[in-house]
């Protein structure tokens, strides 16, 4: 498939940039500094900004599914989940694409976390936190064929290839690495199961 990934240049982004290549997929990297990507075959790094309409619907243009796992930093926070959502969602309506799959957290809506540690987190990661609800909510309103993905605590190393996903509730708390998230993201790419829901996905 060719596809659209955009925040490609953070850990969860560049899992799905290397499995997606690996897979045979011939990916279009979006980014603002795409010099921090590694050489690939299949990859393709395209430099633009995410609040640009012309550039983000010439990456979207043609192509079959986009991705997205933007964020920022909680020290330098900016709205960019959603307001980069916003643009993709634009460009993604006007170039006649459908498919998008979006990483958000737990912690959003209706997975909020209780007790101490949804208070440590609304601390932290309070502002990414309401950046990604605005996200989530103005992401129902489109026709597109959405799916958020909530990911429990994200860690580093290699994936084990196997979660569990829920939007019952029944996932509350718990980790996945960042390979396992980008790989339950490629697997929704042409999958119905989770179109127009939030999955939470931990291990």
């Amino acid at each position: 498939m060719r596809l659209a990934v955009f925040g490609v240049t953070g850990g969860t982004g560049l899992e799905i940039a290397a499995q997606a290549a690996a897979a045979g997929h011939a990916v279009t990297a979006f980014a603002r500094s795409p010099d921090k990507l590694p050489a690939r075959t299949g990859v393709t790094p395209v430099r633009g900004d995410v609040f640009d309409l012309a550039q983000v619907t010439a990456a979207v243009r043609g192509q079959d599914a986009v991705l997205s796992c933007l964020g920022t930093r909680p020290w330098r926070h900016v709205d960019i989940v959603s307001g980069g959502t916003r643009v993709i969602t634009a460009a993604m309506a006007a170039a006649g694409v459908s498919r998008l799959i979006v990483m958000s957290s737990q912690g959003v809506g209706d997975s909020r976390l209780g007790g101490v540690v949804g208070a440590v987190a609304q601390v932290v990661i309070g502002k990414s936190l309401r950046d990604k609800t605005m996200m989530e909510t103005e992401l129902a309103t489109t026709a597109l064929d959405w799916i958020c993905v909530r990911p429990g605590l994200l860690t580093s190393g290699s994936g084990r290839g196997r979660w569990r996903a829920a939007d019952d509730g029944s996932l509350v708390g718990g980790k996945i690495s960042r390979a396992d998230t980008a790989a339950f993201m490629l697997a929704q790419l042409q999958s119905p199961e989770w179109v127009r829901r939030r999955p939470v996905v931990v291990w």
